[in-house]
């Protein structure tokens, strides 16, 4: 296909565990690809839990602007057809909230896409937000579905059940000989490979339904997922257990320090709570992504 016959995507949140392989995959199905980041450094870097680092020939044009900034933003829609973003806070220290960045960053891309003159906006947000409503993280990315559906864009939403960059801390415990887990452990989950869900983002790019949950081939629960991760990596299984009303208390505590840590904290100890589960769009198992880890320490 001729460079001025391909599909024009714009990606935002390309240095982030999703956002790598969102980056690969629109490439690979042969869109042109302008990235937006901050640090172009950290674009060509590995990120964590096998996030892979990207190359020159992965992209077409890179555009160094902040999303919390939009006077740096001019021309970032120029000529583009599509946008994608997967922004969101991680593990940023920066002390922004999720308001701030998930929900007003989203908002200012949401913006320039309908004063730009875009067709379609994909953007990730999260499966069973319902069930999390009390969360400042689920307010936020519920808030951006809110505004695309009030928005003239040709919305599409992605609904990961959970990410295996979030594994991978099951894996680092585990590598140390003793495993945490906030509650019994006994929820069930299948979270998706970011490589697998990069797939389903840009199917769902070029689809016709408007939101769409993706979670990854194995379902099992917390517990069984720290055990799987002992077995990998060949030592004995030792859980440890934090009682949920200790781990509500130390929310409360966190949260009196740091409003985004609190808000982060609140996440994790909810997610130890509830069942995340959803359709099975993902290939990669859990077992092949921790020896995947396992062979790179």
């Amino acid at each position: 296909m001729s460079e001025e016959n391909k599909k024009r995507v714009v990606i935002a949140g390309a240095t982030g565990y999703l956002g790598k392989y969102a980056v690969k995959a629109f490439k690979e199905r042969g869109y042109w690809v302008r990235v937006l980041t901050r640090s172009r450094e950290r674009l060509l870097e590995p990120g964590p839990f096998t996030a892979p680092a990207l190359s020159e020939d992965d992209m077409d044009d890179i555009f160094v602007g902040e999303i919390t900034k939009p006077e740096t933003l001019e021309g970032l829609m120029d000529g583009i057809d599509l946008v994608y973003s997967s922004v969101g806070i991680s593990r940023q220290r920066d002390g922004l909230t999720f308001e701030q960045v998930d929900y007003q960053c989203n908002r200012n891309l949401i913006n320039l896409a309908v004063t730009g003159g875009i067709k379609r906006f994909v953007y990730v947000s999260m499966e069973g937000a319902e069930n999390l409503m009390h969360l400042a993280i689920t307010q936020a990315h519920e808030k951006v579905v809110a505004e695309l559906q009030q928005s003239r864009l040709d919305y599409r939403i992605v609904r990961p059940c959970g990410y295996f960059s979030d594994m991978g801390v099951l894996y680092d415990m585990a590598s140390k000989g003793r495993s945490f887990l906030v509650g019994e452990g006994t929820n069930l989950m299948n979270p998706i490979h970011g490589r697998d869900l990069a797939e389903v983002c840009v199917d769902t790019a070029e689809g016709d339904e408007l939101e769409v949950a993706a979670g990854g081939p194995d379902i099992m629960t917390q517990r069984e997922a720290a055990a799987l991760a002992f077995e990998v990596v060949g030592k004995p299984v030792k859980i440890t257990v934090i009682p949920m009303w200790l781990a509500r208390g130390l929310v409360k505590v966190i949260n009196l320090l740091s409003k985004q840590f609190g808000d982060l904290a609140d996440f994790i100890v909810t997610a130890g709570e509830i069942d995340g589960v959803g359709p099975k769009r993902g290939n990669t198992t859990l077992r092949s992504y921790f020896e995947s880890l396992h062979r790179d320490a």
